[in-house]
């Protein structure tokens, strides 16, 4: 009796990237070829109060002093106003997940289209569009 062998091979299936850094590079390299998108956000409470003492240091005097109390009203007028600031998102973020060796590439159509904002139901979802193996 014969034996044969038959040897299988099997393609590999993440044929990827020879090192982690390099998919890591890649995933970068892909993810800053969008363009950043500006929106508008409303600072929150405690931002505006940081905002107005960066802006305005308390005087240095004893609580009761009247400075002091004008100091804090001018802060509570200001912490009341509605004050917005730019901020530039990317459509496209990286993110690793070492169980099985790869950044995973995903994208947010919102932010791609323009119309993110920073409110409950309307900032998108990210979805996976690409993998990056090693």
């Amino acid at each position: 009796m014969a034996a044969f062998v038959v040897l299988i091979t099997v393609p590999s299936c993440s044929m990827g990237y020879p090192s982690r850094s390099e998919a890591e590079s890649a995933c970068s390299a892909w993810e800053s070829q969008e363009d950043k998108v500006d929106y508008q956000r409303e600072l929150l409470g405690f931002e505006k109060r940081t905002k107005f003492e960066q802006e305005n240091p308390r005087p240095d005097a004893a609580f009761w002093d009247d400075e002091i109390m004008e100091w804090e009203k001018q802060k509570l007028a200001y912490a009341s106003k509605m004050i917005t600031e730019t901020v530039s998102v990317s459509p496209r973020s990286c993110q690793e997940e070492q169980e099985t060796s790869q950044f995973l590439g995903y994208e947010n159509n919102v932010i791609k289209n323009g119309t993110y904002q920073d409110e409950l139901g309307k900032k998108g979802e990210w979805i996976v569009v690409k993998h990056f193996r090693y």
